[in-house]
């Protein structure tokens, strides 16, 4: 009688374990705010779907739960960081895995860093002397586009409406792509390029994965698939051009080549 009881007591308690796991409702960050899991499998992404991107999404859900937020990607749970000083509080130097670029590798075919904490900490050294040495070396380049720009803005009628967001994003782009890239981005037309095969990739990487709408359409696969070939091919050329040569605009990928990166690590 007493072996009978232990095994229904092992076994309810089993089965109340399994249920509070696989039953999505019941799946909630202790002490964190935020939501449950819409679907057992999929966590929140009907959710991320439905907000037209993994962005809109973070972002309806900081102003609705605060700075801190839980929500489920898939089954693995994930808290996001809102704030600067939130991140501060919480950034820790030796985390070695970040499960979203981890999937964001794997989509664009590039291999997860071995997660080796020495090696980590060198290239992110190497990513923030980069992003310093590029912003110095290139101030005056920012504000050439910007005269540029309000040049631009000056010379249209006080009437004229102006499409600031659509404006915004090209200035983002070019000067990204210029501080980034070097010259090849001078001219428009290759800034133009970039940005729609970007828009591309980017699109299906929020969208088209997650739903799995993708691999469904022979034409949209196609259409990323030369997206990102063409996104490649340009940073291939760039790559082989700045190697072992002086310039007198040091760009961020310059950085990344002198230290001893290769091709596919830069990319």
């Amino acid at each position: 009688m007493l072996d009978f009881a232990i095994f229904a007591v092992t076994f309810l308690l089993a089965l109340v374990g399994a249920v509070l796991y696989l039953y999505p409702a019941s799946r909630q960050a202790a002490g964190i705010p935020g939501i449950t899991p819409t679907e057992e499998k999929d966590g929140n992404l009907p959710d991320i779907v439905n907000s037209g991107s993994l962005h809109e999404f973070l972002v309806n859900l900081h102003e609705r739960y605060g700075p801190v937020v839980s929500f489920w990607f898939g089954r693995r749970l994930v808290v996001s960081l809102g704030t600067v000083d939130v991140l501060k509080q919480h950034i820790n130097p030796n985390k070695t895995l970040d499960p979203f670029e981890t999937m964001l590798k794997s989509l664009l075919r590039y291999q997860s860093d071995s997660g080796n904490v020495s090696e980590n900490h060198m290239r992110k050294k190497l990513y923030e002397n980069g992003v310093t040495n590029c912003l110095r070396s290139n101030f005056a380049l920012l504000i050439k586009l910007s005269e540029e720009l309000l040049d631009k803005w000056l010379s249209y009628p006080e009437s004229q409406h102006v499409p600031l967001c659509q404006h915004m994003l090209g200035f983002a782009m070019k000067s990204v792509t210029q501080m980034v890239m070097g010259s090849t981005f001078e001219d428009e037309q290759e800034v133009i390029r970039f940005q729609k095969n970007h828009g591309t990739d980017w699109s299906e990487i929020g969208k088209g994965f997650l739903d799995g709408s993708l691999d469904k359409s022979t034409t949209r696969k196609k259409q990323y698939e030369d997206a990102l070939m063409q996104l490649e091919s340009i940073l291939k050329k760039i790559i082989k051009e700045r190697k072992g040569r002086n310039f007198s605009q040091h760009i961020f990928i310059d950085s990344l080549v002198q230290g001893n990166l290769n091709d596919q690590q830069v990319m």
